[in-house]
């Protein structure tokens, strides 16, 4: 859940076909998403615990 996110992926200097751009969008898209989901669970997880040392939930 520390683990740093990823950085976009190098468009590099060349023109890109559409495939191309496609294919880099997944790929962002796709390491965007689990870096929010463990950024998530790592909030989630700081909130529940801090619920518990305060007597909540």
């Amino acid at each position: 859940m520390l683990k740093a996110c990823g950085l976009p992926v190098n468009l590099g200097d060349k023109p890109l076909t559409q495939a191309d751009v496609e294919r880099l969008w997944i790929t962002d898209r796709s390491a965007l998403l689990d870096c929010y989901r463990r950024h998530l669970a790592l909030r989630n997880f700081v909130v529940t615990r801090d619920d518990a040392l305060r007597g909540g939930k």
